[in-house]
């Protein structure tokens, strides 16, 4: 059994932290005679582990939830790479603005007659609620997300007919687009559209703009277009 200074010495924690954390009841000194704290391996062990638990950003009340840590570390690991994830977007994003757009891959494309799409309609916000309805009818390699002209619609479809009742019909309109890859999956759809518009020489058309996409083979993402309607 040793006492708190020395704890503190060994684990890199503060007397102030190892209180509190007893306080919490994350350790169990015993008071010697003279009512020093007095800690045996068990506790510095504990106290070392919450510390390296704190370190890699969970909270004391993950810890104290009783969970074991391997489930903890699990989480957290979750959590981190989320969050690799989205600062991986975020850096696309501040390289697409640094370089205005200048290092986006665009071509231009003309439809010579309109390609009519099937599939379900709503609003922007049950875009996720469309594409789940229409995933196990889909039976092309393709598929097409609709911005309709009409404020907040929007068609998740594909060139097949669907069978059920509630479908609905829109035409990909003929005439020129401008196209370009969507570089970093379906959450770089806004920044890609953003980029596209900063394109010099371009004038939208009033027509439908929509999301192409090109379903990977062998588990490979899908490869996803924009296509805008332009002059």
């Amino acid at each position: 059994m040793i006492p708190i200074g020395r704890v503190a010495h060994v684990t890199g924690l503060s007397v102030k932290a190892i209180k509190y954390y007893e306080e919490r009841g994350l350790v169990h000194p015993i008071r010697s005679g003279n009512q020093y704290r007095m800690y045996g391996m068990e506790d510095i062990r504990r106290l070392s582990e919450i510390k390296r638990l704190r370190q890699i950003g969970l909270s004391l009340e993950q810890i104290q939830s009783g969970l074991p840590v391997e489930m903890l570390l699990e989480t957290r690991l979750d959590e981190v790479q989320s969050e690799i994830e989205q600062l991986h977007r975020i850096e696309k994003q501040i390289r697409l603005m640094q370089s205005g757009g200048n290092d986006m891959k665009v071509r231009y494309e003309t439809l010579n007659e309109a390609i009519p799409v099937y599939g379900y309609a709503g609003t922007l916000e049950e875009i996720p609620h469309l594409w789940t309805k229409l995933q196990p009818n889909l039976t092309t390699d393709e598929s097409y997300g609709v911005c309709l002209t009409q404020e907040n619609g929007y068609v998740a479809g594909m060139t097949d007919l669907l069978a059920e009742e509630d479908t609905c019909r829109v035409e990909l309109t003929k005439g020129n687009y401008i196209v370009a890859i969507v570089d970093g999956g379906i959450s770089m759809i806004s920044s890609t559209y953003e980029q596209l518009v900063r394109v010099p020489g371009v004038t939208l058309r009033d027509a439908v703009d929509f999301e192409r996409y090109i379903h990977g083979q062998g588990g490979a993402d899908d490869l996803i277009e924009i296509w805008m309607p332009i002059e």
